[in-house]
C-alpha cells in the first residue's frame, strides 16, 4: 500500500514537473535575409541587418524592412532594404532597396495602412550626428508598397531632433506616436556611465567627478539628453502631428519608448532606460496631453528596444529581452521572452523564453503585429540577419 502511494505520488509530481517545464508558446522561425552570405547589388555587398519592421499590405502581403549597408550603423551607405511574402511568411522574396541611402542614410519608419493605403514616415539622418538628428518626409503607397509617392517633408520639430515610433490608434479617434527627442547639453556629463546609471537628477550627474576616458571621448547619451514624448494627431490622414510631454528625468537618457492604451483609458509608455537595467514606465490620463515622469519597473532589460502590443483578443503581449543587467552596464541580447498579460499590465501571468541562441547572440529589435489573430514579429540577429517569427499562443485562461 505505500509502495502504491510512492508510486502515484512520484507519478503526480513528475506530471506536475513536465506540464511546468512544458512550453506554452512555441515558434517557428524563417531567415528573411543573411547577411553572413551578403546580397551583393551595384558593387556593393549588403551584410548589414538592423531593426526589422514588418507590417501587413491591404492585400494580405507581410512587408518586412530593415537599416542595411556593407558592414556598420551608423554609416553613410544605410539604406533599408525590404522582402515580401505572399504566403504569410512562409517563404520570403529576394532582397530589394525599398529607400536608397543618399548625401545621408535612409530610414523607413513607421508604417500605417488604412483601407487601400499605406502612409509610411520616413527620414534621413546625417550619420556622423549618430541619430540625434532626423529630416522627417511622408509617403504613400496605393498599390501594397510597390511603388510609393512623392516625398512630402515634414517637420516633427523644429530642431530636426526628434525621432518618431509605431504608432497606435487611441480611443477617442487620434493618433499617437511615441517618440525620442535629443537635446544637446549646455555642458555635457563627465562622470563614468557606472556612476551616471544611479544619478536622480541633471544636477547631480553634472555634479559627480569626471572621467579621463569619458572626458576624451564623449558618448552622445552625455552630449545630448535623450528624453520621450509623443506625436499626436486628430487627422486621418496623419498630418499636422503635434508634440505632447517631456519625459527626462533620467539624466543617462530614456528612449525606444513603445505605448499601449489600457481598458481605461491611461496609455502606458515603457522605455529604454540606458544602461539601467530595466524598462522604465510613465502614464497619461488626458489622451497624451500630459505625462508622469518615468519610473522604474521590475522588468529586466539589458539596455535595447522593447516591443509590445494589444491582441485581437485583448491580452498585451510583451516582446523583449528578459534579461537585464548591472547599473552602468549592458546585458546580453539573449533569449528573446515573450510575456502576455490578460489583467491590463497588472501581471504578466506568462513569462516564456521562446528564442534563444544559448547567450552568445545578440536577438534585437522585434517588431510584432497581429496576422490572423496570431502573433508574429521580426527581429535581427547578431546584426547580420532579418528573421521572421510566428509564435502559436496559448488561448486566454479560464478565470
Amino acid at each position: 500500500m505505500v509502495r502504491r502511494f510512492l508510486f502515484i505520488t512520484f507519478f503526480l509530481l513528475s506530471a506536475i514537473a513536465f506540464a511546468a517545464d512544458t512550453p506554452k508558446i512555441t515558434v517557428r522561425e524563417t531567415v528573411v535575409f543573411d547577411g553572413h552570405k551578403g546580397w551583393e547589388h551595384d558593387g556593393v555587398t549588403y551584410r548589414l541587418a538592423c531593426a526589422a519592421f514588418i507590417a501587413q499590405m491591404p492585400n494580405g502581403d507581410l512587408l518586412t524592412w530593415w537599416l542595411s549597408g556593407s558592414d556598420n550603423e551608423p554609416s553613410t551607405d544605410n539604406n533599408v532594404l525590404a522582402s515580401r511574402s505572399t504566403d504569410k511568411g512562409k517563404t520570403w522574396s529576394e532582397p530589394y532597396i525599398l529607400l536608397p541611402a543618399g548625401k545621408n542614410a535612409a530610414w523607413f519608419g513607421p508604417v500605417w495602412v488604412k483601407g487601400d493605403k499605406v502612409i509610411a514616415f520616413c527620414a534621413e539622418w546625417p550619420s556622423e550626428s549618430k541619430y540625434t538628428t532626423w529630416y522627417y518626409y511622408r509617403m504613400e503607397s496605393a498599390d501594397n508598397g510597390h511603388t510609393w509617392s512623392e516625398r512630402e517633408p515634414i517637420s516633427l520639430r523644429p530642431t530636426n531632433n526628434i525621432m518618431m515610433h509605431r504608432m497606435i490608434l487611441l480611443q477617442n479617434g487620434e493618433y499617437l506616436a511615441p517618440s525620442v527627442f535629443y537635446d544637446k547639453r549646455p555642458v555635457p556629463l563627465t562622470a563614468s556611465i557606472e556612476a551616471l546609471a544611479y544619478a536622480k537628477t541633471e544636477e547631480e550627474a553634472l555634479a559627480l567627478p569626471p572621467d579621463p576616458a569619458i572626458q576624451a571621448n564623449t558618448p552622445i547619451f552625455l552630449s545630448h539628453q535623450h528624453g520621450c514624448s509623443v506625436l499626436i494627431t486628430a487627422d486621418p490622414e496623419l498630418r499636422g502631428f503635434k508634440e505632447y510631454g517631456n519625459i527626462r528625468n533620467r539624466p543617462l537618457g530614456l528612449l525606444a519608448n513603445m505605448v499601449v492604451q489600457l481598458k481605461d483609458g491611461r496609455i502606458v509608455m515603457l522605455m529604454r532606460a540606458e544602461w539601467g537595467g530595466y524598462l522604465w514606465r510613465a502614464e497619461s490620463s488626458d489622451n497624451g496631453r500630459t505625462w508622469t515622469d518615468a519610473w522604474q519597473t521590475d522588468i529586466p532589460n539589458p539596455t535595447t528596444l522593447v516591443s509590445m502590443i494589444r491582441l485581437p483578443d485583448d491580452r498585451i503581449a510583451l516582446v523583449h529581452n528578459a534579461t537585464g543587467a548591472e547599473p552602468g552596464h549592458a546585458g546580453i541580447r539573449d533569449p528573446l521572452s515573450i510575456w502576455l498579460s490578460n489583467d491590463e499590465m497588472e501581471t504578466w501571468y506568462i513569462k516564456e523564453d521562446v528564442i534563444t541562441a544559448n547567450k552568445q547572440a545578440q536577438l534585437s529589435y522585434p517588431c510584432p503585429i497581429a496576422v490572423d489573430g496570431k502573433l508574429v514579429f521580426t527581429y535581427d540577429r547578431d546584426r547580420r540577419e532579418t528573421r521572421f517569427v510566428e509564435a502559436a499562443l496559448p488561448p486566454w485562461p479560464e478565470k
